[in-house]
Order: structure tokens, then sequence, then C-alpha cells
């Protein structure tokens, strides 16, 4: 089993996150700091199949987007031409991308580094994505906290019954590790195919996201609240780090 290698064909269906109230952060954000979106080069990792890369064209950014599965490459190379936006899309690992420009911003939605597992792939990740950006450009980036991953997912089992999909999916945590395994059935004609996915995740500390960050070289660290304008705290189901280079 594969992480992403069939969920493509279902992502977009199965996903209840407000991408606008996520690119509506950006904007806030980025106005108390004077800083313009439009005509800036960005790059996106872990873009996944397109929903942010959409909106970062909607904002008029110049964009680059990389991921490393096929199939979610595919998926958004189509939903961005047939919205007629242009993007340079690659396959690269966000761990070990190396592209010859740099960025002003670099964004990385939904979860990416929460499946870096070694604390030591997480700090090249970061290295790589400090030596990519402009002096002064800025890391923006999302992860499933301790808290929903150990509290509110935990080792519990999901179910969904919809006439053209149907899912189950259970959850084992080992140590600061989970291990989720999902086994969908989606309708094609009159029949389901089966398909399997495994997905690991590590439940990183916040502080300790931060203390590499600084170490790498940002000079500034915010982390604030699920996409507002508050800071993060102990319940936050998601943490969002925005790092100055």
């Amino acid at each position: 089993m594969e992480q992403y290698a069939n969920l493509s064909l279902v992502y977009d269906k199965l996903m209840d996150v407000d991408y606008n109230q996520w690119t509506n952060f950006l904007v806030e954000y980025f106005k108390t700091e004077k800083k313009e979106l439009k005509y800036k080069k960005c790059l996106e990792l872990g873009c996944g199949t397109g929903n942010m890369t959409v909106n970062l064209k909607k904002l008029g950014m110049d964009v680059t987007a990389l991921d490393s599965s096929d199939d979610m490459l595919t998926k958004a190379e189509e939903k961005l031409r047939q919205l007629r936006y242009k993007v340079n899309f690659l396959k690269q690992d966000i761990r070990s991308f190396i592209l010859n420009r740099k960025y002003e911003y670099i964004f990385s939605f939904c979860d990416c580094f929460n499946y870096i597992l070694k604390e030591e792939d997480l700090k090249k990740s970061f290295i790589n994505v400090y030596n990519h950006l402009d002096d002064n450009g800025y890391f923006v980036f999302d992860i499933s906290t301790e808290y929903k991953l150990k509290e509110v997912i935990g080792e519990k089992t999901f179910t969904l019954n919809q006439e053209d999909v149907c899912y189950i999916w259970d959850n084992y945590i080992k140590d600061d590790i989970i291990e989720m395994y999902i086994t969908f059935f989606v309708k094609e004609g009159k029949l389901y195919r089966r398909f399997d996915e495994r997905h690991i995740q590590s439940m990183h500390k916040v502080y300790k996201l931060e203390q590499i960050l600084k170490a790498v070289g940002f000079k500034e660290v915010y982390i604030f609240d699920d996409y507002n304008l508050k800071p993060y705290n102990d319940k936050s189901m998601r943490a969002v780090f925005i790092a100055k280079k």
C-alpha cells in the first residue's frame, strides 16, 4: 500500500477543508506585514490535487508547485489546465527538492510535514526551504497537532458510507507515530473497486519545530491556530507556522 497511490481519485470529494479560509488567512496576515502577494514568486510544497494552487493563482501569484505523487500531480495539472492557469508542476520530494531559483514565499498546506518521521529529515527539509528563499522571504506551513492526532483521531475507527464511495479507517498509535489504514470502495459502473492506503504521520511537538526552524536560521517564527490570526494553543487542531528568513 502506497500513500496517495489511489487516493487522488476521491481526495477532493472526501477532504473537508475550507481552502478559502486558508487563503484569506494568508491575505490578512501579509496585509499586516505590508507585503504584496500579487505577481510574487512562490513555491508550493506537497501541492496534492492543486486546490490551494488554484487559490494562489487567483491571488495573482507566480506559482511553482511540487509533489512526490504522480497521481496527485496529474489531477492538479488537469484542474489548473481547465482553469487556464499556468503553473510549473514538478515531481520532487519535500525533503530533498533542488531548484535553480529562489522564491519570495514558500508554502506547504495540509499536513505535509507530519509525513516526515525523522528529525534529521525534517531539519534537512527546513534547510532546503531556507536555501530556496530570498532574503527576508517567508515560509508558511501547517501540521496536524499532537492534540488532534492523539486525542481527536486517536486509536479509533471511522467509517463512511456514501453511494459512490465508502471507507473503513483504522488508526494505531505507537510512541509519537500514528498509522492510518484506510480501505476504500469506489463505485465504478455497477461494481465497487477496492483499494487500500497506509498513512504514517509523526505527532510533532510544536515547540520542537520552532526550535529547529530557529536553529536552521529563520530569524522570526510565529505560530497560529488553524489559519486564524490567533495564537496557537494546546487544543489547536492545526498549527500554522510563519517563519521569516
